[in-house]
């Protein structure tokens, strides 16, 4: 499995930057205020110590190797979706692959009812983190009850000297329909709009990146907004295909996770980062390798059904050159 990223030189002028959807990353304690019970010892999923931390080591594995190929060695920046608490994020970095990577993070409890977060890693020999910030996303359901979701994390910081802003999001499902979900994301869409609107008021020039499972494409009206609004960049856009996306539904595929980037990464002066290049990371061994569903993310569950793989999301990234 490690052959394939060995022995690649690293590149100093080089930095990853990804997101990834970890699948439902919860510890093995119960939590009475969430809706945590399906992941614990005994319950219907069985969730045992020796299940965690086997998911532990291979999210760990994916994340070591994302952007390997073309840099030559772990992302500086890596948002994640669907973490229980600081706990787990402590211990997938405690993991045999992440543990010398000097990796911290920022994360807040948001009031979602499933009890899932944003986070957000750092290698901290490259990033420093200057300012970090949860802002509540406020919804309601169809018959007017609020609908605690994930919060938007905004971390700004100094990559390699350089100051940048970073927004991981993951926005409301489609579980109960595009249509009738699709103003919920929309509200999300406006919070980082916000968001990006006191950034700008701060420095027209900031360097700003939006990352995140949006729930949603790039040609939807949520994500098509914040391009246009705010003169951003969705590398997204070009990467799907019928055999290609992030993430599978009814045997269709989406690009529902993705990164965005201000277009001032595109007219960088000498010794800034730019944009270089952007991909889905789906190497084989996130994949599963036979079966109806051969190609699919390999995932940890499929329903109570224990799997044992990584997530029902690739990863996404995109490469900063200098």
């Amino acid at each position: 499995m490690t052959e394939a990223f060995e022995d690649i030189p690293v590149r100093d002028d080089m930095q990853t930057v990804a997101f990834y959807n970890v699948e439902n990353l919860f510890d093995l304690k119960n939590n009475r205020l969430k809706h945590d019970n399906d992941f614990l010892p005994g319950s219907v999923k069985n969730w045992t110590p020796k299940r965690y931390q086997n998911k532990l080591r291979k999210l760990g594995y994916a994340i070591s190797n994302i952007g390997q190929r073309e840099t030559g060695k772990h992302p500086a920046l890596v948002g994640l979706a669907e973490v229980e608490n600081a706990i787990v994020i402590k211990d997938l970095l405690a993991s045999k692959h992440l543990e010398n990577c000097h990796y911290d993070f920022v994360h807040f409890n948001s009031p979602d009812e499933r009890g899932i977060d944003v986070a957000l890693l750092y290698d901290t020999t490259v990033f420093k983190v200057s300012h970090s910030e949860a802002f509540e996303v406020r919804l309601t359901d169809a018959d007017g009850t609020p609908d605690y979701t994930r919060d938007v994390l905004l971390v700004s910081g100094i990559l390699e000297g350089e100051k940048i802003h970073v927004i991981v999001n993951h926005w409301s499902s489609r579980r109960e329909g595009e249509k009738e979900t699709e103003v919920k994301r929309l509200a999300s869409s406006e919070k980082v709009s916000a968001i990006i609107d006191s950034l700008k008021k701060e420095d027209e020039h900031t360097k700003i990146m939006v990352l995140g499972d949006f729930n949603d494409t790039p040609q939807n009206s949520s994500l098509k907004r914040l391009v246009d609004n705010h003169s951003l960049f969705n590398p997204m856009e070009t990467l799907r295909s019928f055999t290609r996306g992030s993430v599978k539904h009814q045997r269709q595929w989406f690009i529902f996770d993705q990164i965005l980037v201000s277009t001032n990464f595109f007219k960088s002066s000498e010794n800034e980062f730019e944009f270089f290049k952007a991909n889905i990371f789906d190497e084989d061994f996130l994949k599963l390798f036979k079966g109806p569903f051969k190609g699919s993310p390999f995932r940890t569950y499929v329903g109570q059904k224990y799997k044992g793989g990584y997530s029902d999301h690739f990863p996404v990234y995109l490469i900063l050159k200098k």
